[in-house]
């Protein structure tokens, strides 16, 4: 029994082990988390590519081109500009973008806080959180006058 176990662990992977998820045709989400895999893959990144398999695997491949931009992540650097609200779904939190360098992408709140993180993380923010951006800067604009 015990030899058995050690077979199975140190066995090689089968073959159908090795294969990706393919995306589904028509599914926005699917398109843009394969097209992250592929420059992850370029970029020798083997963690994003593994991180996008699973979610190309767990997601539940509904259209989402109807939606208002929640949910559709960047598939390149060059989408996001300077100035643009974004989601991060890492930290959980909108902010706007005050620079780039490769595929790290440096946002900021209002509050002065600001962070790196890799533009397959981020989606353009929605008005709600745009509308919340503006509120958070009001608020601390009066904090900063010292009016609250």
């Amino acid at each position: 029994m015990i030899g058995s176990r050690q077979n199975a662990r140190t066995a090689p992977p089968a073959e159908g082990a090795l294969l990706e998820p393919v995306p589904v045709p028509g599914c926005d989400v699917c398109r843009a988390l394969a097209g992250q895999r592929e420059l992850a893959r370029a970029a020798g990144s083997t963690a994003v590519v593994r991180s996008r398999n699973a979610e190309i695997k767990c997601h539940p491949h509904q259209r989402t081109a109807a939606r208002s931009g929640a949910g559709q992540f960047f598939v390149s650097p060059e989408e996001i500009a300077i100035g643009s609200v974004v989601y991060d779904r890492d930290s959980d939190m909108v902010g706007t973008v005050c620079g780039a360098a490769g595929i790290l992408v440096r946002v900021e709140r209002p509050t002065h806080l600001t962070w790196e993180t890799p533009y397959t993380r981020l989606r353009p923010g929605t008005e709600w959180e745009k509308k919340q951006l503006a509120a958070l800067a009001r608020l601390q604009r009066d904090r900063e006058r010292g009016r609250s």
